[in-house]
């Protein structure tokens, strides 16, 4: 070795020393090249996977599948489930092949072969496999996921579980059993099979519960729980009357805990079956409620109770499903949210050709409406006839018009009458109460519902009429129009047009604002920008131009308030964080309280520089305008109106932000383009209603000038087209 120019002989003790550090250096710089290379590997894109050969331990175990021989198709996928395990892919695979040829020979009972399938094996063994055997056998998802359809299906067969229901009255232990197995794996499916069996021994002797169909019934019903309420629930609120008493006794089967309200009317009401009654009334008893001892009053109180807080935005239950923020593309906005933008609950409905319930996911509101309708029917038969009791049942009987109907915005007039008649016919005035009513609930479509029903019959669709509502009516209908809801505000000032009677009268000034209004929508959102920079307010303009918004400019927040509330499309306004007169806190509080249509929602929009956490400037920003409804705060960087894109590749690496903070300010329905198109829509054939209204008020001889003048006549001129 050459060490400084000369060479050096490893013989001595410090020149063997050397060498021996110099080895073990080398071997240390080996080992990290070694290292790198191993790591580089792991980061570089995955090779296709090889198969690498079995040793004796997986060879013995392969071995051991082989014999006795495996033919029949639960033998197979146990085979290729435990090579899989010990990942000898191959024979997996092989054996996977040969399940699909014993399926495939099954025939007319190839969905019962495969639905045998997914009950005899678990849904880990399963995810275990597809997730193993992917990368190698591309059809083992495919072979899983017909698996688990098929044995889902069946578990919703009524036949096959009513099979089920009758195998848990057989001599045979090993009978019951399996029948058990299969209405537990079932779940909430297998409720009406389980009724049936209840109901029919309700109608036997005392000792009924000793049979062991029942007490098999009630053991399945109570291992579901809670799980069992929505289902028996439903039922319950059903006409299936003679299935009742199995329907109660599966109810205290589940120990489902808050049943007490409603076995009030079954238990109270004369006319029901006797079987049904005897159920409610043991039902009772056994909940420490005296039925003896109980009145038709005490539980008419209980349930208005209970109804009220169900129409109080208290009783909107919690959403199930909804997708996680952020929004990425406003375009799959629908698709990602499911069935309703605004999130659904798993529900329960009654289907009444089948005469049993079935699963679905309904909205929140849908929800709620079927609830009160239950509470309210109860209320009904009990007899209610206290005044605030029968405008809560009004109520809810509306509410449950509104959520079950495809277009409730298209039903007549009359059609909205029938929820709304009491025992003494459609009155007015208890309308115009109901009205209030739903104002105070913040039950906006139902108080746009009652505002349309109000009109006399004889008032005409096109023209105002001689036909006029009473002065009260006529108060509660103006106090609506006050309300910052477009829909509402439309609603009742096209009535008053209608029916209000002749001008002049405190408020009919309002309602040709309100025409006025809703004549100038379009079929385009709008968004006002307000920003001192003409340069930033142009770039934030071509920004939401991106997301088919049509956009106005200004500088200053009164601007902002004056040009937000000229238009019905107003949809969103853009304020500069330091824009003053008003200042931006200011200006949001006044769009907060607008006048005449739909709030907007409100963006802020921080300079780069406000982010210096030394002046904590967007700290408190954060703090003021967190108390306000519909208001976010946001950047301008490119970011939020374009996507992230890579450099070399073109690749979008991260969408716009501009949709998830919007969704977060306003809700995910803000970003969903068929929920902006039917609003869109909808404000163009406001606007062409309202410009008839307007048409007629000035032939009639209102002062319509103020309505119809300056910007207004622009959107009544496109409403008209």
């Amino acid at each position: 070795m050459i060490r400084g120019g000369v060479e050096v002989r490893f013989g001595s003790h410090v020149d063997r020393q050397f060498a021996g550090v110099m080895r073990a250096c080398v071997a240390k710089v080996c080992m990290l090249a070694g290292i790198l290379t191993v790591a580089g590997t792991a980061w570089a894109a995955p090779a296709e996977p090889a198969a690498q050969p079995l040793d004796e331990l997986q060879r013995a175990a392969v071995a051991s599948l082989a014999f006795p021989p495996r033919t029949s198709p639960r033998a197979l996928l146990d085979a290729a489930i435990r090579a899989a395990d010990l990942e000898a892919h191959d024979v997996a695979a092989d054996y996977l092949a040969r399940l699909g040829a014993a399926v495939d020979a099954a025939g007319d009972r190839r969905a019962d072969v495969l639905a045998d399938l997914g009950d005899a094996v678990s849904s880990a063994d399963l995810a275990r496999l597809d997730r193993t055997l992917a990368d190698r056998v591309p059809d083992v998802t495919a072979v899983v996921t017909e698996i688990r359809t098929a044995s889902a299906a069946r578990r919703r067969d009524s036949a096959w579980l009513a099979r089920a229901a009758a195998d848990l009255a057989s001599p045979e232990r090993g009978t019951r059993q399996a029948a058990a197995e299969t209405l537990q794996r079932a779940g909430t499916a297998a409720v009406p099979a389980l009724v049936a069996i209840l109901t029919a021994d309700a109608t036997r002797a005392e000792d009924a519960e000793a049979l062991p169909a029942a007490r098999a019934a009630a053991g399945i019903l109570a291992m579901l729980g809670p799980a069992a309420r929505e289902p028996l629930l439903t039922w319950l609120g059903s006409d299936d009357v003679d299935r009742w008493p199995g329907v109660i006794r599966g109810l205290e089967a589940a120990a489902v805990t808050d049943i007490s309200d409603f076995l009030f009317a079954p238990a109270l009401v004369p006319d029901t079956p006797p079987a049904a009654r005897a159920a409610a009334r043991a039902a009772l008893a056994r909940r420490g409620i005296d039925p003896t001892t109980l009145t038709a009053d005490a539980a008419i109180a209980r349930l208005a109770r209970r109804l009220d807080h169900t129409l109080s935005p208290a009783g909107l239950p919690r959403v199930d499903h909804l997708m996680l923020e952020p929004v990425a593309e406003p375009d799959d906005a629908t698709r990602a949210f499911g069935d309703s933008v605004t999130g659904t609950v798993d529900r329960q409905v009654w289907n009444p050709e089948t005469r049993s319930p079935e699963p679905a996911r309904l909205s929140p509101r849908a929800a709620r409406g079927r609830d009160a309708i239950h509470l309210a029917r109860d209320l009904v038969a009990l007899g209610a006839q206290e005044s605030d009791v029968v405008h809560l049942v009004l109520l809810a009987q509306l509410e449950g018009l509104l959520v079950t109907s495809p277009d409730p915005d298209a039903l007549p007039p009359a059609a909205l009458r029938d929820p709304l008649t009491g025992p003494a016919g459609f009155d007015p005035e208890t309308a115009a109460d109901l009205l209030d009513e739903a104002l105070v609930r913040d039950l906006c479509q139902a108080a746009a519902a009652v505002a349309t029903a109000v009109m006399p019959v004889a008032a005409s669709a096109d023209a105002a009429s001689s036909a006029a509502v009473s002065l009260t009516v006529r108060d509660a209908l103006l106090r609506a129009v006050a309300v910052p809801d477009a829909a509402l505000q439309f609603a009742a000032a096209a009535t008053l047009a209608r029916a209000g009677g002749p001008p002049p009268y405190r408020g009919s000034s309002r309602v040709v604002a309100a025409l006025g209004h809703a004549a100038t929508g379009t079929d385009t959102d709008l968004a006002v920008v307000a920003h001192p920079d003409r340069v930033v307010a142009a770039e934030l303009a071509a920004g939401l131009a991106r997301f088919g918004y049509r956009v106005e400019t200004v500088r200053t927040g009164r601007e902002a308030i004056f040009r937000a509330r000229e238009s019905a499309d107003t949809t969103l306004v853009i304020l500069g964080a330091r824009i003053n007169t008003p200042s931006a806190f200011e200006t949001a509080q006044f769009l907060a309280q607008q006048g005449l249509g739909d709030q907007p929602t409100v963006l802020v929009v921080v300079d780069p520089l406000d982010d210096d956490g030394r002046g904590r400037y967007l700290q408190n920003l954060l703090l003021t305008f967190a108390e306000l409804p519909c208001v976010g705060i946001v950047d301008r960087l490119d970011s939020f109106f374009r996507p992230v894109v890579d450099a070399e590749t073109g690749a979008v690496l991260f969408p716009p932000r501009f949709p998830d903070a919007l969704a977060q300010a306003a809700g995910p329905a803000a970003v969903d383009p068929a929920t902006r198109t039917a609003r869109a829509e909808t404000r163009r054939a406001r606007a062409a209603a309202a410009a008839d209204l307007l048409e007629a008020l000035h032939q009639g001889g209102w002062d319509v000038g103020p309505a119809v003048s300056g910007r207004y006549t622009e959107g009544v001129h496109a409403a008209s087209r």
